[in-house]
């Protein structure tokens, strides 16, 4: 019965010790998780940069340009 005790309260304490190592090896530590969010943070900055400038291109693309007032005399005479 002691031994079962014992054995039990060793497996507990192990898998409290290794708990921490597993967590860090599956997801990585605090810092690793911090450096990717920062660079996914900076990836969606650029993402919506880059968007923005595109709908800008497609915007100035479907306005059409003004006509210069020599040329609209031409047309219409």
């Amino acid at each position: 019965m002691i031994a079962t005790v014992a054995a039990a309260a060793g497996a507990a304490a192990g898998a409290w010790l290794v708990a921490p190592f597993v967590s860090m090896a599956r997801r990585g530590t605090i810092d690793d998780r911090a450096r990717a969010a920062v660079r996914a943070e900076a990836d969606r900055a650029d993402a919506i940069r880059r968007a923005r400038r595109r709908e800008t291109l497609v915007l100035a693309a479907s306005i059409p340009a003004p006509r210069a007032p020599q040329r609209e005399e031409l047309l219409v005479s």
